[in-house]
C-alpha cells in the first residue's frame, strides 16, 4: 500500500507518523504545510546511489531544514492547525519534527502551500498513492486533489466529530468546559471536517492538563484508530459512516475569547487557563469591580480563598470556588 503523509511541522503530526511507523506503515513520501509561495519544495531526499532503509547508517541529505508556515485558513478541512493571533505555539523543536523523523527514516520530504496546484496533483498522480494520511493541515484540500488518491484521505481530527469542527477543536472543548474529549479518524470531503467517520476514540480530560499533553493523547489514539483503518484497508475493508446531522463549527480564536467569566465553575477556568496558557495571550478576567490579566493557573480550590498567595500570584473567585492565578501587570485594552 503505497502511502502519503501530509502534516506541519509540530509534535501532533510528529505523533500520528510515528505511531503509523511503528504499526509498520511506511509513508512514500511525506508532505508538509509550506508557505503560499511553495509549490512542491523538497526539503529532504535521500541519497540518489540506493535506496534508504529505515536506521540505515546513511548520509542524509537534508535540502532545506526549515519550513516556512503560512497563515492558518479559517476555513481549513484537516484540523489541528495552530495559533492565529500569537504567542509561540508549538515548535516540535523537542520532537525534531515530523521532518526530523522522515529523515532519520529515510522518507523524501516535501513542502507544499498549495496542494490543488497542478504541479502538485501531477506529482501525486505519477506517485499512484493508495491513501493519504492527514494530521494538522492549515489550508483546504480542494475536491480534484482529494480524488487523486485510490481510497481517499484519512484525516486524525481531535475531537467526537460531528462536534467541534474546524482547526482548533481542543481550544473550543476547554473554552466551553468540557471534562471528555476524543479523537475521530475519518474520510475527507469537499467539506469542512464533514466526511464519514472511520473510527473514533473517547478519552477524560485530566485537570490541569496542558494543551500539548491534550494534543498528546489524542495524536496517540489518532495515530492508533488509522492504523486500524489501514490494517482494514489491506484486508479490503473499507471502513466509513456518515455522520450524524448536526453538530457544531468552531473557527480561529480572537483576543477576546481569551477571556474567564466570574460567572464559570472555577474547574472549567481553571482548566481552560492552564490548556491554553501555552498561546501566550493574557487571559482577561473582571471580578470584585475590577479588571485583572493572568498568565496562568497554578492551582484551584472549591472554597473562597482571600489571602495573599505571594507576589505576582492571586486567588481569583470564581462560581464554586477560586483559581490561583499568576497575574499580569499593566496590560491595556
Amino acid at each position: 500500500m503505497r502511502l502519503l503523509f501530509l502534516g506541519m511541522p509540530g509534535p501532533f503530526s510528529y505523533v500520528v507518523l510515528e505511531g503509523l511507523i511503528a504499526r509498520g506503515f511506511r509513508a512514500s513520501a511525506v508532505l508538509l504545510a509550506g508557505s503560499d509561495s511553495d509549490i512542491l519544495r523538497p526539503l529532504f531526499v535521500p541519497e540518489a546511489s540506493g535506496e534508504t532503509r529505515p536506521g540505515a547508517e546513511t548520509e542524509l541529505h537534508i535540502v532545506n531544514p526549515s519550513v516556512g508556515i503560512g497563515a492558518p485558513v479559517d476555513g481549513e478541512n484537516g484540523g489541528g492547525g495552530r495559533n492565529p493571533v500569537g504567542g509561540t505555539g508549538l515548535s516540535g523543536a523537542s520532537y525534531g519534527g515530523p521532518l526530523g523523523l522522515a529523515t532519520r527514516e529515510g522518507i523524501p520530504v516535501y513542502a507544499s502551500g498549495d496542494v490543488g496546484h497542478r504541479e502538485v496533483r501531477r506529482w501525486l498522480g505519477e506517485m499512484a498513492v493508495d491513501v493519504v494520511c492527514v494530521a494538522c493541515w492549515n489550508r483546504v484540500i480542494p475536491a480534484s486533489t482529494l480524488a487523486i488518491s485510490r481510497f481517499g484521505f484519512l484525516n486524525v481530527h481531535p475531537s467526537l466529530l460531528p462536534y467541534y469542527r474546524g482547526p482548533y477543536p481542543l481550544f473550543w472543548q476547554y473554552r466551553a468546559g468540557e471534562t471528555a474529549t476524543g479523537v475521530t479518524v475519518h474520510w475527507m470531503d469537499d467539506g469542512l471536517d464533514t466526511g464519514d467517520i472511520a473510527g473514533q476514540r473517547e478519552f477524560a480530560f485530566e485537570d490541569g492538563m496542558r494543551g500539548p499533553e491534550a494534543e498528546a493523547l489524542c495524536a496517540t489514539a489518532g495515530a492508533s484508530l488509522a492504523a486500524d483503518v489501514l490494517e482494514a484497508l489491506g484486508q479490503g475493508k473499507h471502513v466509513g459512516e456518515p455522520q450524524p446531522k448536526g453538530g457544531s463549527y468552531f473557527g480561529s480564536p480572537s483576543q477576546a475569547d481569551f477571556s474567564v467569566d466570574a460567572g464559570w465553575h472555577v474547574r472549567r477556568a481553571f482548566n481552560f487557563m492552564r490548556a491554553t496558557a501555552e498561546w501566550g495571550i493574557p487571559f482577561r478576567y473582571e471580578g470584585d469591580g475590577a479588571v485583572r490579566w493572568f498568565w496562568d493557573a497554578l492551582a484551584w480550590r472549591e472554597e473562597a480563598r482571600r489571602e495573599s498567595p505571594g507576589e505576582g500570584a492571586v486567588w481569583a473567585a470564581f462560581r464554586g470556588g477560586s483559581v490561583l492565578a499568576l497575574e499580569r501587570q499593566e496590560v491595556s485594552g
